[in-house]
């Protein structure tokens, strides 16, 4: 054994031996000499073997069949791959920023077009939930106090909380399909637990509106002058005996139920009833017993009786819901026209009636939404980007342009109707900034302003004592997702005031002083539900994170594979061709 293994290392040293003297005459090697030769080069020496120009004479002895595979198609394959990958990359890019937002805006487009019989008809009839209606009184603490000339004091209690339901009433479509039109239902019911722990049994002092109401009115009718003789004398018989112009009454009957008066009326003071009734005022009903009912939102619980035509997006979908017409007319004939008849901006039907919003919304946009409660379009303008339980969007809130900046130093003195003798204004019948007079609106001399008198004139502010405006509790905002117009969260924030003061002829009212006297502010909007918040996460927002997810995993993979591949290339390419060692 052991001359066996002496034999063998001699045969290796004379092979290797008679490799250095005669290489020429080995066409073969045999495999032991191979691996013995391969195990004393660098790696980077086989490389150039596979050129055509560099080879090295002893690899053209040691190896003179095919050259082996690694090396050349290594390189090769690294270019292919890195082609493929910026390939994938450009896809990304292309899909990302062209492609996926076309089909995304086709789909939207599709959707929120009202069709008879499509689902976005079915959620235009019948809203998928109901609004949230607020309601916030303020209750007067010192009443007697008042009618002796005091500075009104207010507490404000709520809210009272109520479910809106709204229902459209189709009448018909235009022939083209671009318009329909429709009457609006609407119901209301308390929510108890929400509301909670305020009851709609519970007692309030408030200002006595609809005796205020009809005297402020015949004070400033000349037509009515002789009835506040008669008034004076049949106050007692018209409105029940009042003691003060306050008026102790409960929740339900204040908003919805109705405050009675004029029971059982004779002579002259029926027909002052009869005087009344015919005004037309949208909060005075008449009972079914001849009595007559004052009530804040009573006209607002059931169908209404305008009839609107709004827009459906057929041939041009960021024109959905916007309303064409009310009542058959392109325009209001609330506030002031031009002095050739124009038609004012005042009067001008712009928006939706804030239930949803044209879709493709962008940053810095503004847009409108049209109240029939306060007769006039409000511009609401872009503030800034949010987030509601996961669903980007835009938040839109009105502007100093709503009820701050009226006048003609404005350009926008339309507004100012001067319907009211003896009050706060100014001297060109405008209100001080943060009101606007109503009386033309609800033929009723009812003053807005934000809750609390948000911005409004220290003119104003100054008279009353209890308010506690904060403009993230009573501004008036919207977040809508910007995408389709649906509206997320956010409230019409206003408040409905009288002003309150002496009147001459009616003695109840001797020692009053002028002030503008706040009643209730209401907060109507809305707040996406979790069951309409996944269905709307389901329908979209997945949607549009998958393929943002393959856009930008196209991207950066692409990118990623197309870099790592080309830094190969380089470095191999860059590798120095190394010499090959000597063999001992």
């Amino acid at each position: 054994m052991q001359q066996a293994g002496h034999n063998g290392a001699q045969t290796k040293r004379f092979s290797m031996r008679q490799l250095q003297q005669q290489p020429q005459q080995l066409s073969s090697p045999p495999p032991q000499l191979r691996r013995i030769f391969v195990q004393r080069l660098d790696v980077a020496t086989v490389a150039p073997f596979n050129t055509s120009a560099n080879k090295p004479k002893i690899a053209k002895t040691l190896f003179p069949g095919p050259i082996p595979w690694y090396s050349t198609k290594m390189l090769h394959w690294s270019l292919i791959v890195s082609f493929l990958g910026l390939l994938t990359a450009a896809l990304g890019a292309y899909c990302g920023w062209f492609l996926f937002p076309t089909m995304v805006d086709k789909k939207v487009e599709e959707s929120v077009i009202i069709a008879d019989g499509s689902e976005q008809y079915k959620r235009f009839v019948q809203l998928p939930q109901p609004l949230t209606f607020k309601v916030y009184i303020f209750n007067v603490t010192n009443a007697h106090k008042i009618q002796h000339g005091a500075l009104p004091i207010v507490e404000e209690i709520g809210p009272y909380v109520y479910r809106q339901y709204r229902r459209k009433k189709v009448k018909h479509f235009s022939r083209d399909g671009s318009k329909i039109s429709y009457v609006q239902d609407q119901h209301f019911e308390f929510d108890e637990e929400a509301s909670a722990p305020y009851t709609q049994s519970d007692h309030i002092v408030v200002l006595n509106m609809h005796m205020n109401s009809v005297l402020t009115i015949a004070e400033n009718d000349p037509g009515l002058s002789l009835l506040l003789v008669h008034l004076n004398a049949n106050l007692k018989a018209v409105f029940n005996d009042p003691k003060s112009m306050f008026l102790d009454t409960t929740v339900r009957e204040f908003l919805f139920d109705g405050v009675r008066f004029c029971i059982n009326t004779n002579g002259i003071a029926k027909a002052i009833c009869n005087q009344i009734k015919e005004g037309g005022s949208k909060t005075i009903r008449e009972l079914s017993d001849g009595s007559l009912a004052f009530s804040f939102f009573n006209h607002k619980n059931g169908t209404g009786n305008e009839v609107y035509e709004v827009h459906t997006g057929k041939g041009d979908a960021q024109r959905v819901l916007e309303i064409q017409k009310l009542d058959d007319s392109h325009n209001l004939q609330v506030w002031l026209n031009g002095s050739e008849g124009e038609t004012s901006m005042c009067n001008q039907i712009n928006g939706t009636d804030a239930s949803s919003y044209p879709p493709f919304r962008k940053r810095g946009d503004s847009m409108y939404i049209f109240s029939a409660d306060i007769c006039r379009s409000v511009e609401l303008f872009y503030q800034s980007d949010i987030q509601y339980q996961g669903i980007p969007g835009f938040r839109y809130s009105i502007g100093e342009n709503f009820i701050n900046d009226i006048g003609p130093e404005h350009d926008n003195e339309c507004f100012c109707v001067d319907k009211l003798a003896n009050v706060i204004k100014r001297k060109n019948g405008c209100l001080y900034a943060g009101a606007l007079d109503l009386t033309t609106c609800l033929d009723a001399p009812v003053i807005l302003t934000l809750p609390h008198m948000l911005g409004a004139s220290n003119e104003y502010t100054k008279m009353i004592r209890g308010l506690r405006p904060d403009a993230k509790k009573h501004q008036t905002f919207v977040d809508v997702q910007h995408l389709t117009g649906t509206p997320l969260q956010g409230g019409k924030r206003v408040q409905f005031n009288m002003f309150l003061k002496s009147i001459n002829r009616i003695s109840i009212t001797e020692n009053l002083t002028t002030v503008l006297m706040p009643a209730i502010w209401v907060e109507e909007g809305i707040q996406l539900n979790s069951e309409m918040v996944a269905f709307f996460k389901k329908k979209l927002i997945n949607s549009l994170k998958t393929l943002n997810i393959i856009h930008w995993a196209s991207i950066c993979g692409g990118v990623g594979v197309a870099a790592i591949c080309l830094i190969y290339y380089v470095i191999q390419r860059r590798k120095p061709e190394a010499e090959v060692a000597p063999l001992k």
